[in-house]
């Protein structure tokens, strides 16, 4: 009885919809008594009688309905952020039985660019997976756990800016709330970074999961063009600046290890496998090279896209083209790792550009033949946005726009699955083009108002 009185207390705004049932019932009674004490059926007794129904087959009806309503409404409103605007219940549910539902992405990238895909991507789906590069760089555990904190932030189903400055805030020691948190996990898991990612993942709501490359004791080696070799994210980085020479080839030290534990499950159940953007050689090579990913990734039968940057990277990719990109990926995970290519060709102003080309960095060209040569097809679309800190990245919900019509065109629609899956993510594009038509409308209804003042 006391869970049940529950219900009627103050703020649940429940009472209102329960007395208008209350008093339905009551007048549709009244409308009964009334019909069984008429002496006689006259014109005035049966409209008095039908207006008694009607009345109180509407309060019935309404109160039951919205007694429902609001009680599934503060169930809503208890997992959402409370800044959230305008609530729409129908939409609210049905989103998330759909994204529920949706297709399983699998992601393998580092850095902010992995971080603007999975911001877009979070829009189609919910069964996403963000596989992470954690290889050691010697005594500085930052490395290994700042991507996996970046993907988490990304993924996020709260507010996102508070997330962040919550997580990346530093406190008087010097050490940043999340790398803190991520570490106490590991502390508690036996310095197990994969149980450590699962259970800060069920601390902080996220569309889909954030699982480490491996749990292995493993860092990654490089060799320059003039057999120089470096080992360690940081060396590489460091060497490449400084001697200004390509890389050759990069390896893992030791060479064999072991998937994190779900990675490989992950990758099987996949129906989009997404490679890129982030650090070509320090972020996304060294997990292809985990050999068990890297053929599993090409024996799938999920859509395969590369993601390119939109910049070289200093020291690293100087002067590289979009088919350098290509090939390295080729010879160091083999053949059939990728179906598609996306890259990005805007017209940038030259003010941001020029940030970049002072330290070294400059836009990958991109070569159509050559990639066509690699076996690869190509996809050039105007997809880069200049973040609020001044840096050219990609348009989140744009590049995810493009890798779900790549992915609708390879469904088959003769599977029942994969067509219901098809509409529910048509229709969720569609209402992302009707949703940007209507900002732009009204920031154009809001620039017109400053110019006629």
């Amino acid at each position: 009885m006391r869970s049940l009185s529950e219900w009627f207390g103050s703020g649940l705004k429940i009472k209102r919809w329960l007395f208008l049932v209350l008093i339905g019932t009551f007048v549709l009674s009244y409308g009964f008594a009334n019909l069984k004490l008429a002496n006689q059926l006259d014109v005035h007794s049966i409209l008095v009688t039908a207006i008694l129904f009607a009345i109180g087959i509407f309060g019935i009806v309404t109160g039951f309905i919205m007694t429902q309503r609001r009680i599934l409404q503060a169930v809503a409103e208890s997992n959402i952020p409370s800044n959230t605007k305008n609530l729409n219940l129908k939409r609210l549910l049905f989103d998330k039985k759909t994204l529920d539902k949706s297709i399983k992405v699998v992601v393998i990238g580092q850095g902010d660019g992995m971080s603007s895909l999975l911001n877009g991507m979070k829009l189609f789906s919910n069964n996403i997976t963000a596989i992470v590069s954690t290889f050691e760089d010697g005594e500085d555990k930052e490395f290994e756990i700042s991507e996996v904190k970046r993907a988490m932030i990304s993924l996020a189903e709260n507010d996102k800016k508070e997330l962040e400055k919550f997580m990346n805030y530093k406190t008087r020691y010097g050490i940043d709330v999340g790398s803190l948190i991520l570490e106490s996990m590991m502390e508690m898991h036996e310095n197990n970074l994969s149980k450590a990612v699962l259970n800060t993942s069920n601390v902080i709501a996220m569309s889909g999961k954030v699982v480490p490359a491996t749990i292995d004791n493993v860092s990654i080696g490089a060799v320059l063009s003039d057999n120089t070799r470096a080992h360690g994210k940081y060396e590489i980085i460091e060497k490449t600046r400084q001697k200004k020479l390509p890389i050759e080839k990069i390896f893992l030290v030791p060479e064999r290890c072991a998937p994190a534990p779900n990675v490989i499950k992950s990758i099987k159940e996949a129906d989009l496998i997404i490679i890129g953007p982030g650090s070509l050689y320090v972020g996304i090579l060294p997990i292809l090279l985990i050999r068990e990913i890297a053929d599993e990734i090409k024996k799938s039968k999920a859509t395969k896209i590369f993601i390119s940057n939109i910049m070289t990277e200093i020291g690293q990719t100087d002067n590289y083209s979009l088919s350098d990109y290509i090939n390295v990926l080729h010879e160091h995970a083999g053949k059939g790792i990728i179906d598609y290519c996306i890259a990005s060709d805007s017209d940038i102003m030259p003010e941001y550009l020029r940030k970049y080309n002072k330290k070294g960095a400059d836009l990958i060209d991109i070569d159509k033949a050559k990639v066509k040569e690699t076996g690869t097809k190509l996809i050039v679309r105007d997809l880069t946005v200049i973040g609020e800190d001044g840096k050219i990245r990609h348009d989140s919900i744009k590049l995810a726009k493009e890798i779900v019509d790549i992915m609708c065109q390879n469904m088959d629609l003769s599977a029942d699955k994969q067509a219901l899956e098809y509409y529910n993510i048509k229709n969720r594009l569609k209402r992302l083009r009707r949703k940007k038509k209507s900002v732009l409308l009204r920031d154009v209804k809001v620039i017109s108002k400053k110019t006629k003042k």
